[in-house]
């Protein structure tokens, strides 16, 4: 432990000394205050977050947690989750393909993309998991419009969230119908990317909520359509700017309050983002070209139905959620290309992978009312999905040049390959937290005893299994215990500080390889054994106009779930192996002065293997960093508003990003880069009028990449210099 406390406190204590030397020059609005009057005036300028599954100030709260608000996200033009993660502290956000595209937190993750187990952020909306067992369908990139906040909390988050909460948990929070009265707002927006052949990017959205029975009962709707050209030229089908990217949205909820002690939520979501072509780039082509014989489209759909109910009994609120979502991916790809795939027959190939899953999740939980010396939170949580992937290879005219594999059954038409997994996953949990209160002192203990047991088959029919093969189910299991305990000192609201430790979990896969002679390989995987311990510090200074916050961690990884390939034929399998450790410091400070707004944070990582992990191929020697752990991540924003009926505001954004490795097996690295954009807007009568550039610039940046599997290696890059007006509007 000596040598932990030595490596971690010179970064923690660099981190601060620069944030007290420098902060008139740093802030971060996302991990303390809104700038915005509307929000300050709430909660004493602080934001209201429910990382706790209660509602409390942010500046309460004993861990790494961030949160941006509705008014902010709206404040620097963000759509998505590449316009605020990429600005949080401890994320990196690897923008890949729309709505499949992963966030890893505090360098905890084996890969920067999607890998066949399940990933190591929790992705929430409303409290809701949007996780599933092994490979994930879609990872719901949900609009920001007419959201109340999106929280970020670093580090496990096993005990209140659950499975796939190992590094950290990302909460979507949509505004909910208002009894109080009747609102409505408006966006449209109209831009231009470089290199986009002409086309315009738009975008327009509204809402609309209608209180049915005064203070009683209200019905809230949100539809949202976007659509951002592209800028690949796809040099095979000679498509210009072939990557448009269309997103269209529905969100709406009913609230109803038939006492003052009872409330009844809905909550139903629909979003179907549908991108023509690959957003990514042949490296052996170039940074903005691809090429590909035909357009490869994907197409991902999120559907969610909540209901929830809940009741103060006096001595707790009990708070009951049931929810049903459906999340489908269909992902289209040429591989004509591919030297092995071309032998088989003349002509194009055309590869499909279409993904279904179905999940029932509910939770049923008691909070006390905050005590003065004790309060509790209990709870239970099960979650039953149900998923599946399909997988299909056709050429034009196999049939015609393979008479006799057709006459055999091994194909259908001109598909020649056919397969099929399912998959069966359950999670059931209890979990609690207990805090103790000593005056200004607070001792917080918690943990989830859980259960996950995932049930996997698969079907081949067609050449590559020698006709039709139905594989026997696998089956892997896992229980355990997930704690957390934090002990945090808060003399007064405007300064606290705090150490915490905490272990996360997440569902084990099943290996769905025949067992090879000479070869042999795990029944699947378990979770990771992760340990999370920090120390931070909130405060602030000059009457609340400066706050400050400090976070350093270190994090003993074991047992990592990784990807392995067999030695006999070379297959890819997932196993349980080597280990890591993961240095960390995190700071953050907002500075608000009148019209004056400055924000900062800055992130520091040392994320490296511990363990050699001889089986890999090639192997991998401890000392090796891990994927899309850049050392250094920092971001900037002022802001000044010149005040008056029109209060224009000029917003300047920046954010660098320190080379970064790509990915675990090669040594792959991405090159540092700076990005800066801009925003200046005024008020008109009841609308917002703003005029933006991003990626001022023009930088090629790099954010994520596959690997050469046959076709060639690939890279996504930022979005080009794009130019635009909007327009707001709100009642």
């Amino acid at each position: 432990m000596t040598r932990t406390v030595s490596r971690c406190l010179p970064a923690v204590s660099a981190i601060a000394l620069l944030v007290a030397g420098a902060a008139p020059a740093w802030a971060q609005a996302t991990d303390q205050t809104e700038p915005a009057a509307q929000d300050a005036a709430a909660s004493g300028g602080d934001i209201i977050v429910t990382a706790s599954k209660r509602s409390e100030r942010l500046s309460d709260v004993a861990g790494g947690v961030s949160a941006m608000t509705g008014a902010q996200l709206e404040a620097i033009g963000a759509q998505d989750f590449k316009d605020y993660l990429t600005r949080t502290s401890g994320v990196a956000f690897n923008e890949g393909p729309s709505n499949n595209s992963a966030a890893v937190i505090r360098g905890i993750g084996t890969t920067a993309g999607l890998d066949q187990g399940q990933g190591s952020t929790g992705y929430f909306i409303n409290d809701i998991p949007m996780n599933e067992p092994g490979y994930t369908i879609v990872i719901p990139d949900i609009d920001a419009f007419d959201v109340a906040r999106v929280e970020v909390l670093r580090g496990p988050q096993g005990t209140l969230f659950g499975s796939a909460s190992l590094g950290g948990a990302i909460n979507f929070i949509s505004n909910l119908a208002d009894p109080s009265g009747f609102h409505a707002a408006a966006e449209g927006a109209i831009g231009t990317t470089r290199f986009s052949a002409g086309e315009v990017n738009y975008r327009a959205k509204g809402m609309i909520n209608v209180p049915i029975v005064a203070d009683k009962l209200a019905v809230r709707v949100v539809a949202t359509q976007r659509v951002d050209t592209g800028y690949i030229d796809n040099v095979g089908t000679g498509v210009k700017g072939s990557n448009d990217v269309h997103t269209f949205g529905m969100r709406g909820s009913i609230f109803f309050t038939p006492d003052v002690d009872t409330t009844i939520s809905y909550l139903g979501l629909y979003q179907k983002t549908r991108t023509d072509d690959p957003s990514v780039s042949n490296l052996g082509l170039g940074l903005l070209q691809r090429s590909s014989k035909f357009e490869v489209p994907m197409i991902f759909k999120t559907q969610l139905h909540s209901l929830r109910l809940d009741h103060d009994f006096g001595f707790a609120t009990a708070t009951m959620i049931g929810t049903y979502n459906r999340k489908t991916g269909d992902i289209y790809d040429d591989f004509t290309s591919i030297p092995f795939y071309a032998g088989l027959n003349p002509g194009t190939h055309h590869f499909l992978q279409a993904g279904q899953s179905d999940t029932f999740s509910y939770e049923v939980r008691f909070a006390s009312p905050k005590g003065e010396t004790f309060d509790w939170l209990i709870g239970a949580t099960h979650i039953d999905t149900t998923k599946g992937f399909q997988e299909h290879l056709s050429s034009p005219g196999y049939a015609a040049a393979h008479p006799a594999e057709v006459a055999a059954g091994l194909t259908r038409g001109d598909e020649y390959y056919y397969g099929a997994s399912h998959t069966k996953g359950d999670e059931n949990a209890l979990f609690g937290e207990a805090n103790l209160h000593f005056g200004p002192v607070t001792i917080t203990g918690g943990g989830r005893l859980f259960r996950t047991q995932t049930d996997t088959y698969t079907d081949q029919f067609g050449i590559f299994a020698g006709g039709t093969v139905i594989n026997p189910p696998y089956r892997v299991e896992d229980s355990g215990f997930a704690p957390k305990a934090s002990i945090k000192f808060q003399p007064n609201p405007d300064l606290m500080f705090y150490a915490l430790a905490s272990k996360g979990y997440r569902f084990g896969s099943p290996n769905t390889l025949p067992q090879l002679a000479g070869s042999p390989i795990p029944a699947g995987t378990t979770s990771d054994s992760l340990w999370n311990y920090e120390v931070g510090t909130r405060f602030s200074l000059i009457d609340r106009k400066l706050f400050v916050s400090v976070t350093g961690f270190y994090i003993d990884w074991t047992n990592l779930q990784v990807r392995l390939r067999r030695m006999g034929d070379g297959l890819t399998y997932g196993a349980n192996a080597g280990a890591a450790e993961i240095y960390g410091a995190e700071a953050s400070a907002t500075l608000n002065l009148g019209g004056l707004s400055l924000a900062s944070n800055l992130t520091y990582l040392d994320a490296k293997l511990t363990e050699d992990i001889p089986t890999a191929v090639p192997p991998l020697a401890s000392g090796k960093r891990l994927p899309s752990a850049a050392k250094w991540r920092i971001s900037n924003t002022a802001s000044y508003n010149f005040g008056g009926a029109a209060a224009p505001t000029v917003t300047l954004l920046h954010r660098y990003v320190s080379r970064s490795p790509g990915f675990l097996n090669e040594n792959t690295t991405f090159a540092p880069y700076h990005i800066f954009d801009a925003r200046v807007s005024a008020k008109i009568g009841e609308f917002t009028i703003a005029a933006f550039a991003e990626n001022i610039g023009d930088k090629r940046a790099i954010t994520f990449g596959y690997q050469d599997f046959g076709s060639g290696a690939s890279r996504f890059i930022v979005k080009p210099r794009t130019f635009g007006l909007q327009a707001n509007w709100a009642m």
